[in-house]
């Protein structure tokens, strides 16, 4: 790969994630840009990839390869969030922006582009607040530094952890006793309108840092599946009841969706708060962007995954096996399911075990790893 004399120089983190994977295959359609990686682990980058990008394998808590993934770079993504990790993901987060940050001045990068969560302080949840943090973290070195936060609620696109438990549970429960949370409003977004506001921002004109929040119209969680169903040709009821609580609420989504109980547990407690648009920066600063209506984005997701073009999921940077097993490629099929027994405690006095039988969607009995480590987007 060679740099053309006035070709801009990206870099992106968390490259291996959700959006980062994405992400980059945009963004090397552009022959203005030079794209370099930084990765955990380079094996995870499509090996035709490897020939057009430069890559660096580190990662944020390294100086030494932080700054070398830094070097020379205009724009750097930073799309690493600790959904997965265990009780010590704040310290995390807060480390790993701090370093970014201060090896991206010390490099002289003139931006950094953010994707945080939207929400606000007083009601976010832990998970959330840290995210909210990490924007403060990036945009604190104003006079050296320039910072876009793009700040998105629930992305809707195949593969998504949102998408797929809205689709799981939809696909699997006519009528479905959920908790409070369903009445939460939030602000979905599909997954190539929250590219293209990324995207976009890389070449901004604007001075200073900028918050840019995103979003399709206001919706309650509940509505999400109901309009979900409706997309897919479904009929489905809907009764909220007040007796399930966050952990249980997580349990619950354990038994019928792909979703680890540590991620479903994270956005389970972030859907207790509200997530919606608090300015209208996109649509001042970013008017050729239409975000597409939630059933579109919806009907999008769907034609993905029964056409097989999911590109990215949200298990794909896990440090674990959990997207290293045979069959679960293919997440069109059936939700897949540990087969080993697991005692969830003594919740309101009951025990609460998962079956261990396959049933009839998991017709291979696969079993589901999952790792704490740091995760990226």
């Amino acid at each position: 790969m060679t740099d053309g004399p006035l070709r801009k120089k990206i870099l992106i983190t968390g490259a291996t994630g959700y959006i980062g994977r994405r992400l980059k295959i945009r963004l090397i359609e552009n022959p203005a840009l030079t794209l370099r990686l930084l990765v955990r682990n380079r094996n995870k980058v499509n090996p035709q990839l490897q020939q057009e990008v430069e890559i660096v394998e580190g990662d944020t808590f390294h100086q030494q390869q932080l700054a070398q993934a830094v070097s020379g770079i205009d724009t750097a993504y930073y799309l690493i969030h600790s959904m997965g990790a265990g009780s010590d993901f704040e310290r995390l987060d807060r480390t790993s922006a701090e370093n970014f940050r201060d090896a991206c001045i010390a490099a002289g990068v003139k931006r950094i582009v953010y994707l945080g969560g939207l929400g606000v302080k007083e009601s976010a949840s832990k998970h959330l607040l840290s995210r909210l943090e990490t924007g403060e973290i990036l945009s604190a070195g104003t006079d050296k530094i320039q910072t876009i936060w793009v700040r998105a609620g629930v992305i809707i696109g195949s593969g998504s952890a949102s998408f797929e438990i809205i689709r799981n549970l939809v696909q699997k429960l006519p009528l479905m006793i959920t908790p409070r949370w369903v009445t939460t409003q939030t602000q979905p977004i599909a997954v190539d309108d929250v590219l293209s506001y990324l995207i976009a921002s890389h070449d901004l004109e604007y001075q200073g840092n900028l918050v840019v929040d995103i979003g399709c119209g206001r919706m309650k969680f509940g509505d999400m599946l109901l309009e979900t169903a409706k997309a897919m040709g479904l009929k489905r009821f809907i009764i909220p009841v007040p007796v399930l609580t966050p952990r249980l609420s997580a349990y619950w989504l354990l038994l019928f969706t792909p979703v680890p109980f540590k991620v479903a547990a994270a956005l389970v407690e972030g859907l207790k708060s509200e997530t919606v648009m608090q300015n209208d920066n996109a649509a001042r600063y970013f008017p050729q962007i239409r975000p597409l209506a939630y059933r579109e984005a919806v009907l999008q997701a769907i034609n993905e995954i029964e056409q097989h073009q999911v590109i990215s999921r949200w298990c794909d940077s896990s440090g674990g096996a959990v997207c290293d097993i045979n069959a679960q490629e293919d997440i069109a099929a059936a939700v897949l399911r540990d087969q080993r027994i697991y005692d969830f405690g003594n919740i309101a006095g009951e025990k609460y075990m998962r079956p261990s039988a396959p049933s009839a969607g998991n017709q291979g009995g696969l079993p589901i790893i999952f790792s704490g480590n740091y995760e990226d987007l």
